[in-house]
């Protein structure tokens, strides 16, 4: 593809992924939301717990397991889906295709971004009202960050080879930054 074309795609992979981030984080929310009734102070005993207990294992899963060993920055994930990713991702021809690929990539990563849509939907009843949907953009701000600064390198001439250079470079941060958030 030509440079132009890959950051057209990218814009729908991205467009992709934050479709998935708003549909799980408004089911995550509206399935808390039915439960709790926007009275959080209601909670049982155990969830702070077992939150907690999900977040030391997170932290640990995190530091552990997301990167595979080696000096490139493999996922976590089985090799046979991480293939099925490449090839599905050679194989885009058009908008849709990126976008659909994008929105079903996040279903990888909700083993780590599951948690996160719990206790913010937990925590985000605490709030007023009328401040929850700016808490909810900047939430999802924050979570695409990181596809955005990749794609922003793409157009300042940063060719693939230089941003994975940068990516195993920061890839024990990334491990920390993980480990330390969920803790």
């Amino acid at each position: 593809y030509s440079s132009v074309k890959t950051d057209n795609l990218s814009l729908y992979f991205i467009l992709g992924v934050i479709t998935f981030i708003v549909t799980t984080w408004l089911l995550t929310y509206t399935f808390f939301f039915s439960i709790f009734c926007n009275k959080i102070d209601l909670c049982l005993n155990f969830l702070p717990w077992l939150m907690a207990g999900i977040f030391l294992a997170e932290s640990i899963a995190g530091l552990l397991f997301y990167y595979r060993k080696g000096k490139f920055t493999t996922l976590f994930i089985s090799r046979s889906i991480a293939k099925n990713l490449d090839s599905h991702a050679r194989k885009i021809k058009n908008r849709s295709d990126s976008f659909i690929l994008g929105f079903f990539s996040g279903i990888l990563e909700l083993i780590f971004t599951l948690p996160l849509y719990i206790i913010s939907t937990i925590e985000l009843m605490k709030f007023n009202f009328s401040i929850r949907p700016i808490l909810i953009v900047l939430y999802i701000i924050i979570s695409i960050a990181p596809l955005f600064i990749i794609r922003a390198l793409f157009r300042h001439d940063y060719n693939l080879a230089k941003i994975e250079r940068i990516r195993v470079h920061i890839k024990p941060f990334v491990r920390v930054a993980i480990c330390v958030g969920f803790l």
